[in-house]
């Protein structure tokens, strides 16, 4: 185990989508991903979220523009694919339950309130 200390963006950065033991200043005990660190709060367990967020933009968009002779053709080609598009992101953590984070729901905390932040060796 290793303490990213003093905690700030130079120590932060390096540690950036791995997963962290928090323990705020009242003896709280948390797990975390680090997603970043901005105005003062430290963002925990945001990169599965926008990946997620990312990967089903892209045929939302595709679809609303489209006209109707042009969504026969995007019915076609998903009537063709009957295998589900996997991400390398989602291969590399599988999540247990549909819309769930491995460490929970993302959430921020102000540097000021942390004790210890630790990443594993």
């Amino acid at each position: 185990m290793r303490p990213i200390h003093p905690i700030n963006e130079e120590q932060c950065r390096p540690y950036y989508g791995q997963p962290v033991f928090i323990i705020l200043k009242d003896g709280t005990e948390l797990v975390g991903t680090l997603s970043r660190l901005d105005k003062g709060k430290l963002y925990f367990n945001e990169t599965a979220a926008g990946i997620q967020t990312n990967v089903s933009a892209p045929a939302k968009s595709r679809r609303s523009g489209a006209s109707s002779s042009s969504l026969g053709k995007a019915r076609t080609q998903t009537k063709k694919s009957n295998n589900p598009r996997t991400t390398a992101a989602s291969e590399a953590f599988p999540v247990p339950y549909p819309d769930s984070e491995p460490f929970g729901a993302p959430f921020e905390l102000d540097i000021a309130s942390i004790g210890a932040l630790i990443v594993p060796s």
